[in-house]
């Protein structure tokens, strides 16, 4: 599995920077924001010889040892903080409904780092936007804009919620297939896992509220198994309804929906 690299960090960290009234996030305060974006695996949790924290949170160091965010002038360090530019917040406004997009879906680590290499692979050699197509980002015409420090809070409560709300004796079972991570990997690495689909996007709730804006969303989620997910997004632009998976999966698959 490919490591996570420095590149991969700038977007959402420029996005951290800019969710605080200064502009600014310390490595402290950024460190553990990114690692709950992007749940890294593998290698990138490996312990350093010699120390308490792993790679990950090494690489998150590198972003200041390395002056990262200043070869694209996307940021400054001063006084322990980082500080996002106007280059920065422009090449941020430019993508962020890309940003959008990975907050409001669950996805495997490989498919938001190809999503993070493209934005990064354009800005850097030709300085425009990624297009990403999928229902979880087209925001009609004169609907009201969010901010994105509500989009990220109801991201997170929203799933922590869903998942409670579709558990079953403890077990959480894909919407569509009905597969169980617990049942087939075992107690120790199975349980607890899923997968949540938006059928709705997070951000076209409106309103203050976030217990009634959860309540609102919690019809529009979804839990599903990855290779469900993965199904139901393998076309970006026309994601799969989900009475038609499970047709197909009763037509054609071999798990017993009988659960």
């Amino acid at each position: 599995m490919a490591r996570i690299s420095e590149n991969l960090l700038i977007l959402p960290s420029l996005f951290f920077m800019s969710l605080s009234p200064s502009k600014s996030i310390t490595t402290s305060d950024l460190s553990p924001k990114l690692r709950e974006l992007l749940r890294p695996t593998g290698e990138d949790l490996d312990i350093l010889a010699g120390r308490t924290d792993d790679k990950f949170s090494q690489i998150v160091r590198n972003l200041k040892a390395h002056d990262t965010f200043q070869r694209y002038d996307f940021a400054i360090y001063k006084d322990g903080l980082f500080s996002i530019t106007n280059i920065g917040e422009e090449y941020l406004r430019k993508n962020i409904q890309s940003i959008r997009y990975l907050l409001v879906n669950d996805f495997q680590w490989e498919d938001l780092k190809e999503g993070l290499e493209t934005v990064h692979k354009k800005s850097a050699e030709e300085k425009r936007k990624i297009e990403v197509f999928d229902e979880s980002i087209m925001i009609q015409e004169g609907m009201k804009k969010i901010i994105e420090t509500q989009v990220y809070e109801r991201s997170t409560r929203l799933r922590s919620i869903a998942i409670d709300h579709y558990s079953k004796n403890g077990k959480i079972y894909c919407d569509t297939c009905k597969f169980n991570f617990e049942d087939f990997y075992g107690h120790e690495i199975g349980k607890g896992y899923i997968e949540i689909h938006h059928i709705k996007p997070v951000f076209k709730y409106e309103g203050d509220e976030l217990d009634k804006v959860i309540t609102d969303a919690l019809g529009n989620v979804i839990p599903v198994c990855s290779n469900c997910h993965r199904m139901i997004h393998r076309t970006w632009k026309n994601p799969l309804q989900i009475d038609y998976l499970i047709a197909q999966i009763n037509a054609n698959g071999v798990y017993n929906r009988t659960n």
